[in-house]
């Protein structure tokens, strides 16, 4: 009798879009035995990915009789996954052989050929933590692990959402202080993190009294940073929004160590789905290790050479050093500014090979009367022509698709 064969992931669908993995493993040993080159290539590509760049990785051929040789003499890893070509009664032989040699601890991910609910069950009852089927991609490994081996508080449930300008003074902090509160209208508990620790404006323009900044508290109670600490640092802005500032006064000669603002995103992250950072405009360790951190990245531009130049640079940086993750949200701002010469939109981002997320027009009144009262924009005027572009922009960001009201006597349910 033939068995019904396996539903397929969302993300492999075909003309779905992929399901972007969320969050990184704790330190772990993972070692892979592949069968076929692709297979080895994928595993090279997961390992690298910034998600997975705690664990320590061993890649090499052989498949499951390579394995069982290495493993007579020595210790099994945390995780390994093995890859078979074989057929159904062989590929159960192979791993009745490994038993004997793989620890109990070691969880085993097989990656093999056949389709089948009744092996699929077979494996889950023996003991085997994931059966993959071949061929598969990196976001699929990364997923699979990341869902073996969850971080260590076990609560990280939020993206980190970072929000950089390609230039000085394009107004990239106001489009992220904005867009966080936008988000954190629409019912999503929401962190705005100002890591412009010298001369950022998220305390000016939320109107938050802040004499001392989170990051000048940091290295004295580094140490004991945790949950209830990072509270303390934290000012609420509206019912769903936090604001964790920085000093009114630029007092910080340098950042914080790296560690210390790694951990404080990772509390933040476990406490918040959603945490927007307001990246300043500067090439620091502690930016370029943000951008690694954050799991979707949004440039902010106006249309100039000087920012189509920027643009390209750090899009090729991050092609570069995040292979596996989707390519920034590109953001044009400050649109038909009078007597500037200016490239089209469209051209701008069909230049940079991005699409073009949302386009902003320049609207001097409404930005400076938001700035002078401590207001976000929306609070200025609601029908501010830069509100639709925000409520677009935290739709993408939350994953929340666009309401749309239904004519007629259902519709009243659907409301």
């Amino acid at each position: 009798m033939k068995h019904a064969p396996l539903k397929l992931e969302p993300d492999t669908m075909v003309g779905m879009p992929r399901i972007q993995p969320v969050g990184r493993t704790p330190h772990i040993s993972m070692h892979a035995y592949c069968e076929t080159p692709t297979l080895a290539a994928s595993m090279r590509r997961a390992a690298s990915d910034r998600r997975l760049y705690r664990a320590t990785s061993d890649i090499r051929l052989g498949g499951i009789s390579a394995a069982i040789a290495h493993y007579r003499d020595n210790p099994t890893p945390d995780l390994l996954i093995l890859e078979s070509t074989a057929a159904r009664d062989e590929l159960l032989s192979d791993l009745t052989r490994l038993a004997p040699v793989c620890d109990s601890r070691t969880k085993v991910i097989v990656v093999g050929r056949s389709n089948d609910i009744g092996l699929f069950r077979e494996l889950m009852s023996g003991g085997i933590a994931e059966y993959l089927i071949a061929p598969m991609d990196a976001l699929t490994i990364i997923g699979a692990v990341l869902r073996l081996f969850p971080e260590e508080n076990g609560t990280r449930i939020g993206k980190v959402h970072a929000v950089i300008g390609t230039k000085g003074g394009v107004g990239s902090s106001v489009l992220a202080q904005n867009l966080a509160w936008t988000v954190s209208r629409t019912t999503h508990a929401t962190l705005l993190a100002d890591l412009d620790l010298q001369f950022g404006t998220a305390a000016l323009n939320c109107n938050i009294d802040c004499p001392t900044g989170f990051a000048e508290q940091l290295p004295d109670q580094g140490d004991r940073l945790d949950g209830a600490l990072l509270e303390r640092l934290l000012f609420k802005h509206g019912p769903g929004l936090s604001v964790l500032p920085c000093a009114t006064r630029a007092q910080i000669a340098s950042d914080p160590d790296l560690a210390i603002i790694e951990k404080v995103l990772d509390l933040a992250r476990s406490t918040f789905p959603h945490v927007v950072l307001d990246l300043p405009h500067a090439w620091s360790p502690m930016v370029r290790s943000a951008l690694l951190t954050a799991d979707d990245i949004t440039l902010v531009a106006e249309p100039d050479l000087a920012n189509l130049r920027n643009a390209r640079c750090l899009l090729d940086f991050l092609r570069q050093v995040r292979p596996n993750d989707p390519l920034p949200r590109l953001v044009i701002n400050r649109v038909g500014m009078p007597r500037r010469k200016e490239i089209p939109p469209k051209k701008f981002a069909s230049a940079l090979e991005i699409p073009l997320a949302a386009k902003i027009d320049d609207d001097p009144v409404v930005f400076s009367a938001a700035a002078a009262n401590g207001q976000m924009l929306c609070q200025v005027s609601r029908k501010a022509a830069v509100a639709p572009a925000l409520e677009c922009l935290a739709r993408q960001l939350t994953g929340a698709a666009a309401r749309k009201r239904r004519k007629g006597f259902w519709g009243f349910w659907a409301r």
